[in-house]
């Protein structure tokens, strides 16, 4: 399979032409089998605007084909959510004689010049042919507070999402009342960096669903429901109960909280009963016992016992 058969336009997620959505499919890496993640294309009256690159340049070049006819008359603009490999390896695509403006987080660029990305970036490149092309293309235009752009018909406003990375934004177009919130929502759970975000997760939760948006759109999980960011909120407020609970009673040791889920009894399989799409059972179990112990050790840090 070449690295451009696995980009898919979308229809069905838009209801407005406006807003295309491009979906990359992870079949040719095993470790990610079943693993999927959205782009979105954004045209409007003066701009057409990319949202996130995806996993190498040659997805972006696919997704930029698929609106070509799009490109006369408009500037080009580049929008990277975060700093997380698969939404911006694909920015080199955007360089040299196809430059255009990549706007994101002021800690996104410093994500992408750090000795991490480069390592990761390495890593990948040698475990996985699709990357091979995948050159470092960090942001050339950031914000710290928020950021828009008066696209003539549409407005879209960058606005700082963090909890899944201090670098995370989010996407409001009021005139559709659309949200694009990339990963800071997710099915069937969303992911926190660590024990420090959780309180900006929850306020960027409850941020989200203050816009009153009548659709939203991720990058993992195939919804357009304002209901998932509901979800996601009474997720991490569930885990925040059992883990008061436990608090309570009982001190855990570090042997415990290896296995976080366990000690407050909040199954993986509980959290998705009666879901009925497939899901990377080893990705999630893994994600949902981190999420489970960064939300023990915040709760445990404001009493003092840790």
């Amino acid at each position: 399979m070449s690295t451009t058969d696995g980009v898919f336009f979308i229809p069905e997620m838009s209801t407005d032409q406006r807003v295309r959505v491009f979906r990359r499919k992870f079949g040719d890496m095993e470790e990610f089998d079943g693993m999927e993640v959205d782009a979105y294309i954004v045209i409007t009256e003066r701009y057409v605007v990319v949202f996130d690159t995806l996993l190498c340049p040659e997805d972006a070049s696919a997704m930029v084909q698929m609106v070509k006819d799009q490109l006369s008359g408009r500037q080009l603009l580049v929008v990277n959510s975060h700093a997380d490999w698969d939404h911006c390896w694909g920015n080199s695509y955007f360089t040299s004689g196809r430059a255009a403006p990549i706007i994101a987080h002021e800690y996104c660029l410093t994500r992408m010049l750090s000795d991490e990305a480069r390592q990761e970036l390495l890593d990948f490149q040698q475990r996985h042919t699709i990357f091979q092309n995948v050159a470092l293309a960090p942001p050339t235009m950031t914000f710290k507070q928020r950021f828009t752009i008066v696209g003539g018909d549409l407005s879209i406003e960058l606005i700082p999402a963090p909890g899944h990375h201090p670098d995370h934004i989010a996407v409001w177009i009021p005139e559709l009342s659309l949200l694009l919130a990339f990963d800071a929502i997710e099915k069937p759970l969303p992911i926190l960096e660590n024990a420090e975000a959780v309180p900006s997760m929850f306020a960027t939760l409850e941020r989200l669903l203050a816009l009153q948006p009548k659709r939203v759109l991720c990058s993992h999980g195939k919804s357009t429901s304002v209901a998932l960011v509901e979800e996601n909120l009474a997720y991490f407020r569930e885990i925040e109960r059992r883990s008061h609970e436990l608090l309570q009673r009982h001190h855990p040791t570090n042997e415990e909280l290896e296995h976080a889920s366990e000690i407050i009894h909040y199954s993986y399989d509980e959290v998705i009963a009666g879901a009925k799409e497939p899901f990377d059972r080893t990705f999630y179990v893994g994600a949902h016992d981190a999420n489970v112990l960064f939300l023990l050790q915040w709760l445990m840090r404001k009493r003092g016992d840790a």
